[in-house]
């Protein structure tokens, strides 16, 4: 058998548990791989984002980023590795995140590991000056050095972001309070969407081995992001450009940092080819996320999707 060919007996699925990890094993079952175990800290059911995983027939295993022990047992009888995140999700740095890297990179060539596929950042090999997309791209280099055969999937911003607390409520009253020009594309990828790409790279192993891939699924300025959130809630929504120096004074450097990166970098993926030729009917749109996710429902938060 061609060490390539495709054939997948299970899958070790590693920070799906929080905030955007659910989404991501929802795009894995939907692409047909349900041979899914999922490494947790504590099988806790009275959480809601695990409970929606053991729900979903994901097998759940604790497993302790930071134990060796405990994760070489998690790998027991997996074939290939999703990786959503071995840290969670801030603004600045995590140390922990390179270690834990480090940790899982050798377990996982122990253990043959078929592919590894990696959820990584936008602009990551770009020396963006950002210490969170830097890392993660240190993050690539440790599973590359180990002899892993990897795809890394550098994923632009969330659009599950818009869903929080410090954004929605605004959105909603009809205010976009956004420090992006208005006229600034920014490149969008919803994490259900990253779970199907991840699962549909995996299926097809003799392609993307080896590749790194900037992902969005849409590219919209805030202008027109206002222009979305207008119709899907029937009322004037207006974008707002707020000074990032606010966030300085704030004493949230992280952020005017990236903010500034977004103003005058940002992501550079190729939506149009994306779409049309490497993934077709796997990327969501602005406008089918905001209906999907019904958008409009104030009932519903972040931890509803």
């Amino acid at each position: 058998m061609n060490s390539l060919e495709f054939n997948i007996d299970k899958v070790l699925l590693i920070g799906v548990t929080g905030g955007t990890g659910g989404n991501a094993v929802k795009g894995f079952l939907e692409q047909g791989i349900t041979n899914l175990r999922a490494t947790t800290r504590k099988i806790d059911l009275s959480r809601p984002s695990l409970a929606k995983i053991n729900d979903a027939g994901v097998e759940l295993f604790e497993a302790n980023l930071d134990e060796e022990k405990s994760l070489e047992a998690a790998f027991a009888g997996i074939s290939h590795v999703y990786c959503h995140a071995t840290s969670a999700d801030l603004s600045e740095a995590d140390p922990l995140e390179i270690e834990r890297a480090k940790r899982v990179a050798k377990i996982a060539k122990q253990n043959n590991i078929k592919h590894f596929v990696y959820n990584s950042a936008g602009g990551a090999e770009r020396n963006s000056g950002i210490g969170h997309i830097e890392q993660k791209y240190k993050v690539e280099q440790i599973l590359q050095q180990t002899g892993l055969q990897t795809t890394m999937l550098r994923a632009c911003l969330f659009m599950e972001e818009f869903w929080k607390k410090y954004t929605r409520p605004s959105i909603l009253k009809g205010s976009f309070p956004f420090s992006i020009q208005p006229n600034k594309p920014l490149h969008l990828i919803t994490t259900k969407d990253l779970g199907r790409v991840a699962a549909y790279v995996m299926k097809h192993p003799e392609k993307y081995i080896g590749k790194e891939i900037e992902l969005a699924g849409d590219m919209l300025t805030p202008k027109q992001m206002a222009v979305e959130f207008s119709q899907v809630q029937g009322m004037s929504v207006v974008h707002k450009e707020i000074p990032p120096w606010i966030f300085l004074l704030l004493f949230r450097k992280e952020l005017f940092d990236l903010i500034q990166w977004y103003r005058n970098k940002g992501y550079q993926a190729d939506v149009k080819y994306l779409r049309e030729e490497e993934f077709p009917g796997l990327l969501t749109t602005f406008k089918e996320f905001l209906q999907e996710t019904n958008w409009a429902n104030q009932e519903l938060t972040y931890e509803s999707l």
